[in-house]
Formats: structure tokens, sequence, C-alpha cells
């Protein structure tokens, strides 16, 4: 889907594949945009399933990790998991979707000192909603 190009050049393709993400929900053309977000998740990041769903928190962290990507490839792999927890119909796989995209902020902050207006104010959201579960 994506060829391996210069960086910038890789993050203006992802930013225009979340683009269309987000215009395809905005259009209730939600399995479409499922469809979009789990191919990137699988051709440009080599997520699966496994990956996505059954690893611990901790393995996740270390699977995101052992891949040595860029705070911008991070960056972008926290915004489409965002947009993807909000298309889960199970509310459950939503909770766990939102709580991968915590991790990979915290990641983004702690180890690569990447600091994002967005990821403060939607972490903020997101940890009051989910401890009043």
């Amino acid at each position: 889907m994506l060829k391996r190009d210069s960086l910038a050049a890789q993050m203006q393709q992802l930013s225009q594949v979340l683009a269309k993400v987000k215009r395809l929900i905005i259009e209730d053309a939600e399995e479409e945009a499922k469809k979009v977000s789990y191919a990137i998740f699988k051709d440009y990041y080599q997520l699966n399933d496994e990956d996505l769903i059954t690893l611990s928190e901790n393995q996740f962290l270390q699977k995101i990790k052992s891949k040595n990507l860029k705070p911008e490839e991070l960056n972008m792999l926290s915004y489409f998991i965002d947009e993807y927890a909000g298309l889960q119909d199970e509310f459950a796989l939503q909770v766990h979707f939102y709580k991968r995209y915590l991790l990979l902020v915290n990641l983004l902050e702690n180890e690569h000192h990447f600091v994002s207006l967005d990821h403060i104010s939607r972490r903020a959201i997101l940890q009051e909603q989910i401890s009043n579960l």
C-alpha cells in the first residue's frame, strides 16, 4: 500500500490515509474505514490481530519498541489506533484500543520526548472516561 520512501514522504502518505479514514467515518462508511486502518496496521506497521488484541500491554509495548519506529511513525500509529478504537462495535474492544493509544502516547512522551497538544487533551479525556468505568 505505502512505499518505503523518505520518512517525510511516508508521513505525508500516512496523513493522507488517515484523512481518508476520517472522511469515511464522517460519511458513515465505518466498515471501509476499519478495513483501511487495518491495512495500515498490517502493511505499514506489520501488526496483526494478535499484536493489536491479544498481547498484554507489556508485550504490545515490547513489540512496538522492537520495530524501532521513528517518533513520527509512532505518532501516526497512535492516531490510527485512536480512530480504529472508535470504530469498534464492542465497548470492551474500544476501551482496549484506547488503552493501546494511551500506551503509545506515553511511549512518545517518555522515551522520545515527543509531546503533542492533541495527545495531551485526548489522553485527559480518555483517562477520565476509563477511570469512571
